[in-house]
């Protein structure tokens, strides 16, 4: 952000704080059970990260630190140079990650007006996170309050909090493939003609990837239980060569007379549960057999369901 400005009264250096946040949902190996995750990374050096007046750590810099925190609304203060901190209340949700980024900026200022403002967001975050756009006025001697009128595009945004101060935070929810831009008009109404400010900043919004779906692996009219099993050998092997996925196996029975007297599936299904089981050496937790009625000829349907996808349901 450039700010041209022709009142010169003095040369001053000034440090200050932007900020951006994010939170996505996410699960983490270490993380423990009913917490969220707090990361925070500052530019260009690491700082001290207190929340709730209790010191956790440092900020990562290339990389940010995460802190793991129960639910709830937290006091987050992290200490930059010369004394000057940033705080904000921040929330924590379970199983989301909330990312604050800081950027510590140095900037020679040469100007009268009362304040001198930046405003910062992420450049890029995923659907369903949270974001904050923050602004910082850089003139720490200014006694004159500032007056923050944010509007937001697109504008059915879910601005979740901060309307009328220094920052904001909205939910991107639903808003995959979007581009969401947060402008700032900062007035005082004193020096309005010279000092005024419109800044813009956007974030992209990429959407969340599909979700696994479940694949059909084979389906096959059943004809007798030791030609059954070539098929049932494949259903195995790809199982084995998935050991994260579940074997999920619909069957059929039979209205025709051949069907009926080769037994009800019933009796089929525990045959060949007990085959893949005792013969294939497959784990029982991982097959699921279910009866999905009737057709002409007893019928074998089966799935590999990768994990965090869904089985298929019956049509109505």
């Amino acid at each position: 952000m450039r700010n041209i400005r022709y009142n010169l009264l003095f040369v001053g250096l000034m440090l200050t704080f932007g900020l951006t946040t994010a939170t996505t949902f996410a699960q983490n190996a270490g993380r423990p059970r009913n917490t969220g995750t707090l990361t925070v990374k500052t530019t260009p050096v690491a700082y001290p990260v207190k929340v709730n007046n209790q010191l956790l750590g440092m900020s990562g810099v290339n990389t940010p630190a995460e802190f793991y925190l129960p639910p709830g609304m937290h006091q987050l203060i992290i200490e930059g140079p010369n004394g000057k901190n940033f705080s904000k209340e921040i929330e924590i949700r379970k199983d989301v990650k909330n990312c604050v980024c800081l950027k510590i900026v140095e900037e020679v200022t040469t100007r009268a007006c009362p304040y001198n403002i930046r405003v910062d967001g992420p450049e890029r975050v995923m659907e369903g996170d949270l974001i904050t756009f923050a602004s910082t006025n850089l003139v720490t001697a200014g006694a004159i309050p500032v007056n923050y009128n944010w509007t937001v595009s697109p504008n059915n945004l879910n601005i979740t909090s901060g309307l009328g101060t220094s920052s904001i935070t909205i939910d991107t929810k639903g808003l995959g493939g979007q581009t969401i831009t947060a402008d700032l008009d900062v007035n005082d109404g004193v020096y309005d003609a010279a000092c005024r400010q419109r800044i813009s900043v956007p974030t992209v919004v990429e959407s969340l990837p599909a979700p696994p779906a479940p694949r059909r692996f084979d389906e096959f009219e059943s004809s007798s239980f030791d030609d059954d099993k070539a098929r049932l050998d494949a259903f195995a092997i790809e199982l084995q060569n998935n050991p994260d996925a579940q074997g999920y196996i619909i069957m059929y029975q039979g209205t025709d007379k051949a069907s009926e007297r080769a037994g009800k599936v019933e009796l089929l299904s525990k045959r060949t549960l007990d085959y893949l089981v005792t013969a294939r050496g497959i784990d029982p937790r991982r097959i699921v057999i279910t009866n999905w009625g009737t057709r002409p000829k007893t019928t074998y349907d089966l799935w590999v369901i990768p994990p965090g996808a869904q089985p298929p349901v019956p049509k109505e």
